[in-house]
């Protein structure tokens, strides 16, 4: 009787373990070849036809073309840091601190990095120099603090050098006097209290000079009238210019070159379409005029230079245009002062997009990698280190030579199991972009193939085959290459 209960033993413990095992991976793997031969709602059958689609359409092939790029640059990403942390963080007295900052992002779900990192991503729509918008973005943010544009202080400057009676007061002040009349204006009309008024108008001259300087009020005060505060310095400049002789266009123009080059592009746009209509000019080249205008006139502008060709309409009246500026208006401000850096769509800009979500990747998985090459680090023996030194090694002969070779079993297991993470990533994409502007990737395409509007389960399921062909192999190998690890300890 104990016989026969031994007999029976493995197979009641093992038994249910292996009846799951069927139940939720092999029977739903058979079920997913099966459909992969059927037509989209499973009831005909259709051959390859499924498989053509998997590998020759063109958002597949798009899928294709980017799991690629995950599995070249998240590969070398994450096992790279991961090996670079691992070694620097072993030499440093604080290694516990540095690797769990390291490994943190492991415990927060991929669902939740995308969220995180949509937000690193961000963009607002671009301002202007005197309408400003801050970036929520973190990336954005940084990049525009490092080339901003410049201020409306500094088109005062220009003017100033240039000869034109205006300085910051007196623009300051204008804005004071609009802002002020429409802060009384709701007290009156019973729209604001009169201590918030007080409030407002304590913080008000300190504000107008933020604005001068190039930045917005907080969003949370609760001003009236500051969509009007760029016509109120721009009418204050425009004052001031109005004071100048006449013929004084040029001095104005050398400050906000945009004030002559648009008056100009305006005269040229008019005459050229005149000289179409009188067919004294052919419309190829009248296309050909108008593109480049825009910049023919603002380097005329800036430095004089005659645009070259034939067909230019009212050039010789050019410097009569110039000296006859007597306004500059927002629109040229703003042109002339944006020379910052604009921002980024770091997710919608297919030149970028791709490789932001690579970077989310890596930010998770650098971890893992620096914890599992971190113990087999600490495992090479210091000895062998130690006699290396003694014979001379420097630190990167040291690297090359001793501790790569003896990591390099573990460093193959774990760059076989990245490959088979980034084959699989889904989480990331299907958060941040959902496949859409050239992010696409296998599993994403899968899912939508599935759940998506027209529920495809042919095509679903044989792009599911063609994934789990593409890990088997890597699986399998990752599974020998561990073996022969242990077969080594």
């Amino acid at each position: 009787m104990r016989e026969k209960d031994s007999n029976w033993g493995p197979a009641v413990f093992l038994g249910p373990a292996v009846f799951l095992l069927f139940l939720l991976m092999v029977y739903p793997a058979l079920e997913t070849i099966r459909l992969s031969f059927l037509d989209r709602q499973g009831t005909r059958f259709v051959g390859l036809d499924n498989y053509e689609y998997a590998l020759t359409s063109h958002r597949m092939q798009e899928a294709l073309g980017n799991n690629l790029l995950w599995l070249v640059v998240f590969t070398i990403g994450t096992v790279g840091l991961g090996l670079l942390i691992a070694t620097l963080a072993d030499r440093v007295r604080y290694e516990s601190f540095a690797k769990a900052i390291i490994f943190m992002p492991m415990a927060i779900s991929f669902v939740g990095a995308g969220v995180i990192w949509k937000f690193v991503y961000d963009l607002n729509p671009p301002g202007t120099p005197l309408q400003p918008d801050n970036q929520i973005g973190l990336l954005n943010a940084v990049r525009l603090a490092f080339g901003p544009d410049q201020t409306l202080g500094d088109a005062i400057v220009g003017l100033r050098d240039e000869g034109v009676p205006i300085d910051q007061d007196t623009v300051i002040q204008a804005i004071i006097a609009v802002e002020s009349d429409r802060i009384n204006a709701a007290v009156a009309d019973e729209k604001l209290s009169q201590a918030e008024a007080d409030r407002l108008l304590e913080k008000l001259p300190d504000r107008a000079e933020d604005y001068v300087g190039g930045s917005l009020p907080p969003r949370n005060e609760a001003w009236q009238a500051l969509g009007q505060w760029p016509r109120a310095a721009i009418d204050a400049i425009n004052a001031a210019i109005a004071t100048l002789p006449e013929g004084s266009g040029r001095v104005v123009c050398n400050a906000i070159p945009h004030a002559c080059s648009m008056v100009i592009e305006r005269a040229e746009t008019d005459a050229i379409s005149a000289a179409v209509s009188d067919g004294t000019l052919s419309n190829e080249r009248a296309n050909e005029l108008n593109r480049a205008v825009r910049g023919a006139a603002l380097a005329y502008v800036r430095n004089g230079t005659r645009p070259a060709g034939e067909g230019w309409q009212t050039v010789d009246k050019w410097d009569a245009m110039i000296a006859g500026v007597s306004e500059v208006n927002i629109r040229a401000v703003n042109s002339t002062l944006d020379t910052g850096l604009e921002p980024i769509d770091w997710i919608r800009d297919s030149r970028f997009n791709n490789l932001a979500l690579i970077v989310v990747g890596i930010w998770i998985w650098t971890g893992f990698c620096m914890v599992v090459l971190s113990a087999a680090l600490k495992g090479i023996p210091a000895e062998l280190l130690e006699a290396a030194r003694v014979d001379g090694a420097n630190e990167f002969r040291l690297f090359f030579s001793i501790i790569i070779p003896l990591l390099m079993p573990t460093l193959t297991v774990v760059t076989t199991t990245m490959i088979i993470n980034v084959l699989k990533v889904f989480d990331i994409v299907y958060v941040m972009t959902a496949g859409n502007f050239g992010t696409e990737v296998i599993a994403n395409r899968m899912y939508f193939e599935m759940y998506g509007g027209n529920r495809e389960f042919g095509h679903a399921s044989a792009i599911a085959v063609v994934l789990m062909l593409a890990i088997v192999p890597v699986m399998i190998y990752n599974i020998v290459q561990f073996r022969r690890q242990e077969a080594r300890r």
